[in-house]
C-alpha cells in the first residue's frame, strides 16, 4: 500500500527494534559506482577475472577503489548515524561497500557484501588499505599486490564479495538474524532484485513485522509493505528533522 513520511515516523516511534536495510548507493547516481556499470564490473571485478587474469583485475580494480575511497557521507548517511544514536535504529544492514555509514558515524553495520576499502593475504591474513595497494602494485612484476610480511609474497585479494563470488557468510547470517529480532523492517533504497539478499524481506513478513520500502522504483515486496515513493536521501533530512527536532 502507498504511505507517506508520517506512516513511517509513526512506525518508527512505535517501534522497540527497528531495522534498517540501506542499498548499494545511497543517494549516488548509480552510474558513479563502480557496481553500477555492470557489465564492466562483472568482467573485470570477477573472482573469475581475479583467478585468471590478475593483472588486467587490479588495473580496473584498484583505481576504483581510491575512487570510493574518496567519497564523503551525504545527507542520509548522516540522518541514519543520527537516528542511531537516539535510538531508533537497533540494526543497520547494508548492500554498499564504500564504508560511508561508518565515516558517518554509524556503528555495527552488517556489510553483506563486504567493502571495496580494504584488501587481505589469503595465506597469511594480513589486512591492508585500499591506498596502501598502489606502491604494492608499482613493485610487482606483474601489476599483482602482494603481501609484504616477512616470507609471505602470497597475491592479495579485496576483503568484498567479487562477482560470481558467494557472500560472506557469516555477514550474511548476521543479516538474517537481526532481521528476525526486529520489530520493524525498513528498506532504503534497496535493490531487491539478487538472492540471497532479495529475500531478507521475507523475513519480517514470515513474522508479521511491518515492513516499509522506500525507493524511487518498484520492487517485488510493494504489494506486500507500506511503499513510500522517495529516493531515502531526499527524505531520511526531512525524518531527522521530525523525529529530533533539537538536532
Amino acid at each position: 500500500m502507498e504511505g507517506t513520511i508520517d506512516d513511517l515516523i509513526q512506525a518508527f516511534r512505535a517501534s522497540e527494534r527497528p531495522v534498517v536495510m540501506t542499498g548499494l548507493s545511497l543517494g549516488w547516481p548509480d552510474d558513479s559506482h563502480p557496481e553500477g556499470v555492470r557489465s564492466e564490473w562483472a568482467s573485470r571485478a570477477s573472482l573469475d577475472a581475479l583467478l585468471t587474469e590478475p593483472s588486467d583485475f587490479w588495473q580496473y580494480f584498484y583505481p576504483a577503489g581510491l575512487e570510493v575511497n574518496r567519497r564523503e557521507p551525504n545527507a542520509a548517511h548522516h540522518a541514519l548515524a543520527k537516528l542511531q544514536r537516539a535510538g531508533y535504529i537497533a540494526h543497520h544492514i547494508t548492500q554498499a561497500v564504500d564504508r560511508l555509514h561508518q565515516k558517518a558515524g554509524s556503528i555495527d553495520v552488517v556489510e553483506v557484501y563486504g567493502n571495496l576499502l580494504t584488501a587481505h593475504c589469503g595465506r597469511c591474513a594480513e589486512r591492508y588499505g585500499v591506498t596502501e595497494l598502489g606502491p604494492l602494485i608499482d613493485a610487482s612484476s606483474d601489476g599483482v599486490p602482494r603481501c609484504t610480511n616477512d616470507g609471505c609474497g602470497y597475491p592479495l585479494r579485496p576483503t568484498g564479495t567479487l562477482w560470481g563470488e558467494p557472500l560472506p557468510p557469516i555477514a550474511v547470517q548476521k543479516a538474517w538474524d537481526v532481521a528476525g529480532e526486529g520489530d520493524l523492517f525498513v528498506a532504503l533504497d534497496c535493490d531487491l532484485r539478487t538472492a540471497p539478499i532479495s529475500l531478507l524481506p521475507s523475513v519480517p513478513l514470515t513474522k508479521k513485522t511491518p515492513l516499509f520500502v522506500v525507493a524511487e522504483t518498484a520492487s517485488q515486496y510493494d504489494r506486500y509493505a507500506t511503499v513510500v515513493r522517495s529516493a531515502a536521501v531526499t527524505l531520511l533530512p526531512d525524518l531527522v528533522d521530525r523525529l529530533l527536532p533539537d538536532e
